[in-house]
């Protein structure tokens, strides 16, 4: 019964396999599908470790890890129809961002309220989240436009949900769990560094598509694997 979340995960890399090879800069109806099929496996892998570790401690973690992949599923589907559909593009992706906000909002509940506060995972995600804007608006240039609320709130949502999984990686000495979820936490920055590139300076070819969805695709599921091997 403990090889169920990495059989599901072994489904998840076949999925994102044909996802890889059908996703193209314009998008498609088949690629969306196979896209939503990856996602929805990432909360299969969520769900499946939750079975094996089903003990009631673990329930509220599990339901706000749960909730934080929902809401990237939801931001997988919108953020891949601004690529299908120009015209609204602006507003998927501000669709896609908010999807993302909250579920990051759901995981750093999951590692406050387990692992515990730190003012000084505050105070390194401020930083950090400043340094990216920065280095993105006035060293590279970007023009975020009417997405600069949501870039800027995402940032640090980002780096909040980062700087308090390492943490409770550091606190908890370094547990199969924690170790999860803050490499997690920096595949998801490391992917949305490389996502930023492909939304605001035109490196969305097949390379930088396959590279942003590998780093994305292993956080989710690093994540969700962390539930089985979460111990109270």
């Amino acid at each position: 019964m403990n090889l169920y979340p990495y059989l599901v995960l072994f489904l998840g890399a076949i999925a994102l396999t044909m996802f890889l090879i059908a996703r193209d800069r314009k998008g498609s109806p088949k690629a969306l599908l196979l896209k939503t099929v990856t996602s929805f496996l990432f909360i299969a892998v969520a769900f499946a470790s939750f079975m094996v570790n089903s003990i009631p401690e673990v329930a509220m973690f599990f339901m706000l890890i749960m909730m934080g992949l929902i809401c990237g599923l939801i931001g997988d589907i919108v953020l891949d129809l601004k690529i299908m559909y120009k015209k609204s593009s602006s507003l998927y992706q501000h669709g896609g961002m908010v999807a993302f906000f909250v579920g990051h909002a759901f995981y750093l509940a999951a590692l406050l309220i387990y692992f515990g506060f730190s003012w000084m995972a505050l105070a390194a995600a401020l930083i950090l989240a400043i340094i990216i804007v920065c280095v993105s608006k006035f060293i590279l240039k970007f023009n975020f436009a009417e997405h600069s609320i949501d870039t800027y709130a995402y940032s640090f949502a980002l780096s909040y949900m980062m700087t308090q999984a390492c943490y409770a990686a550091i606190t908890q000495g370094y547990t199969t769990s924690t170790v999860l979820l803050a490499a997690g936490a920096i595949l998801f920055l490391l992917s949305d560094l490389v996502l930023v590139m492909t939304y605001y300076d035109n490196k969305d070819s097949k390379p930088f598509i396959v590279v942003n969805h590998t780093l994305y695709y292993a956080a989710q599921y690093a994540i969700a694997l962390s539930i089985l091997y979460l111990v109270i």
